[in-house]
């Protein structure tokens, strides 16, 4: 690609993120009605393990961009609050695998029910064909990112 389609590529995608924080991810519940101390990184981390079974907190701190250390301190909450549970890694005992427990699967379901149902208020305007579009392009993107090899 050339220097301006790399530009316009990122500017795309800039605008992506930031109209999909607008329009969907502010919108969403930032709170637990169970827990009232977990805030929206939190919930990103109950997601991510809710998609992936198992990572790191060196893989959760690249997807949320954040050093790990910083990172820490918000598991150590999950794990206070019973929702995330670390484990060691047989093949590397540096390493913490950090998954979901029962009632972290429970929450993220409850999180799941509140968003759908706010998804539902946003979207209840659009029209119907431009919403099947939009849900196939997202579709489309996220399978094309999930070829893209990481750089380091």
């Amino acid at each position: 690609m050339t220097y301006e389609e790399l530009r316009g590529l990122h500017d795309q995608l800039l605008k992506a993120m930031g109209l999909f924080h607008e329009k969907f991810l502010c919108q969403f519940s930032k709170e637990s009605q169970q827990y009232p101390g977990i805030k929206k990184n939190h919930i990103m981390i109950i997601g991510f393990l809710y998609q992936n079974q198992v990572l790191t907190a060196t893989e959760i701190a690249k997807m949320l961009n954040m050093e790990k250390g910083s990172l820490t301190t918000l598991i150590d909450q999950l794990v206070g609050f019973r929702l995330v549970i670390r484990c060691e890694d047989v093949s590397d005992r540096r390493k913490a695998l950090i998954s979901l427990t029962n009632a972290g699967k429970a929450e993220m379901e409850d999180i799941m029910i509140n968003s759908t149902q706010r998804m539902r208020e946003i979207l209840c305007n659009v029209d119907p064909d431009e919403l099947l579009k939009f849900v196939d392009s997202l579709r489309y993107t996220v399978e094309f990112m999930q070829k893209i090899k990481k750089v380091n």
